[in-house]
């Protein structure tokens, strides 16, 4: 009887041997995940290495954008046209 049992369970289809993949546990698939606890913090823009470069930039900072180059001397943005 317990002979007929255990061909039953290795002939049984999809079965494989025993224990095959029990005690295996597969990682869910994984989307996107929202974060909302970070900063992104844009980098910092090249050098300036002009003078025009300098006064292109401090226009667009005055105007609230982002410069396209990083002033180096603060003393730019006091300087009249």
């Amino acid at each position: 009887m317990l002979v007929h049992l255990l061909m039953a369970m290795m002939i049984a289809p999809g079965s494989g041997a025993i224990g095959d993949n029990r005690g295996i546990l597969r990682d869910p698939v994984r989307g996107p995940t929202p974060v909302t606890d970070k900063d992104l913090h844009p980098s910092r823009p090249p050098d300036c290495r002009t003078e025009a470069d300098v006064q292109r930039a401090v226009e667009q900072v005055r105007n609230g954008e982002l410069g396209e180059c990083w002033v180096r001397d603060i003393s730019a943005f006091n300087r009249r046209r």
